[in-house]
């Protein structure tokens, strides 16, 4: 297996998350290889390695495999976590009906855009133009206060770090750990991915809350140690690609 890492003209590496995983995966004995652009390497990767860059670059990798990643933002099974209504859209229709406004949208197309609340047309910059008309996942506004990134590796929530918010709120663990059993039970789930939960008011109570889930093979670090961040990322490609992981440990517990 090769790790291949992005790296700057300047031989650095192309961002902190490329630079956390190497670091992760040079502890672990890896062999890292480095290069600038994409097309130089997509001709010799292989499915047995592991490609750190950007989203759209490492999608290009998974296509030339056929492989096509299943992670729901919202599951079925962790709805009922989410204190708040969910549901579909196309973004030129959010755009053609102010009454629409006022409601939080991303869309469904991966990283497609950055996901906002729209309250007047200064926040539909960016969603798209005529040609590309994103179906997008709309929900209720909530208030949240305090947001938090979980990691998930093979079924165990190996750490939950702070993103946002106001540090006098802390989430209820009786629900993280509710919507971790949730989770174990969502059919083809992601082996490595993170859960985000945010603390919100509702009803002049606090309430802990499942934000969305978000899949592994390119993922923020977020202040998970450098170690668990490259197992997440390594479980991860290694479910896609239908290959034993070699930096599953757990066999030699």
């Amino acid at each position: 297996m090769i790790i291949y890492a992005k790296i700057r003209k300047n031989g650095e590496y192309h961002s902190q998350n490329i630079s956390h995983a190497v670091f992760g995966f040079r502890e672990m004995g890896a062999e890292i290889v480095k290069y600038q652009r994409i097309d130089d390497i997509y001709d010799v990767v292989t499915d047995g390695d592991i490609v750190l860059d950007y989203i759209d670059q490492v999608q290009a990798i998974l296509r030339k495999f056929d492989v096509v990643p299943i992670c729901q933002d919202y599951p079925d099974e962790l709805k009922r976590f989410m204190g708040r209504n969910i549901w579909k859209d196309t973004i030129d229709s959010i755009n053609t009906n102010p009454e629409k406004w006022g409601i939080f949208v991303k869309p469904v197309r991966d990283k497609a855009f950055t996901g906002h609340v729209i309250n007047s047309p200064a926040d539909l910059v960016g969603c798209g133009n005529c040609h590309e008309n994103y179906e997008v996942l709309c929900c209720d506004v909530i208030d949240i206060k305090r947001e938090w990134r979980g990691f998930v590796i093979y079924d165990e929530l190996v750490d939950i770090r702070p993103y946002k918010g106001d540090y006098h709120y802390h989430f209820d663990s009786d629900v993280v750990d509710q919507v971790m059993e949730a989770f174990k039970t969502i059919p083809n789930r992601p082996m490595g991915c993170s859960i985000d939960f945010a603390v919100i008011e509702k009803d002049g109570k606090q309430q802990t809350v499942f934000l969305e889930m978000n899949d592994g093979y390119a993922l923020g670090n977020y202040g998970l140690s450098p170690l668990e961040y490259a197992k997440l990322i390594s479980a991860r490609w290694a479910q896609l690609f239908g290959r034993e992981d070699e930096f599953d440990f757990r066999r030699y517990r």
